[in-house]
């Protein structure tokens, strides 16, 4: 099992702004918040690590957490999920502020829906690993 969290490595275009004048939104000619980049992706994978071991080390002896290899190769998963890059700015920057896994899924699921959809925005995640046996 895999730690709750939405990661990097997939791009998705961003949505282009309304021109100016044409009508069509009332917010023509603003631009829109672009997707979080690879590199703040990458420093949400760490922050999202960190707090899962550190929620971790409070529950499980020293012996039954992940070792470095599994964080490794957690991250590398993590990587490959683009859900990351699919969260709104706003999502993003209450992630990066959470204080725990289940702050940095709140942030995932209060990602609003389109005007024009009744789906979420909102991208899946992954669930947190098994603690390691005595």
């Amino acid at each position: 099992m895999w730690l709750v969290l939405v990661a990097a490595c997939s791009s998705h275009p961003n949505e282009p702004s309304h021109p100016r004048g044409s009508g069509a939104h009332p917010d023509a000619g603003v631009a829109v918040a672009t997707a979080p980049s690879a590199r703040e992706c990458e420093d949400l994978i760490t922050h999202a690590v960190t707090l899962h071991m550190a929620a971790l080390r409070e529950k499980y002896s020293a012996d039954q957490l992940p070792t470095e290899a599994d964080q490794a190769t957690l991250v590398a998963e993590l990587r490959k999920d683009p859900g990351c890059r699919a969260l709104s700015r706003d999502a993003y920057r209450c992630a990066l502020a959470a204080r725990s896994i289940d702050e940095i899924e709140a942030c995932r699921h209060s990602t609003p829906s389109s005007s024009t959809s009744n789906s979420s925005v909102a991208p899946g995640g992954m669930t947190p690993p098994a603690p390691r046996s005595p």
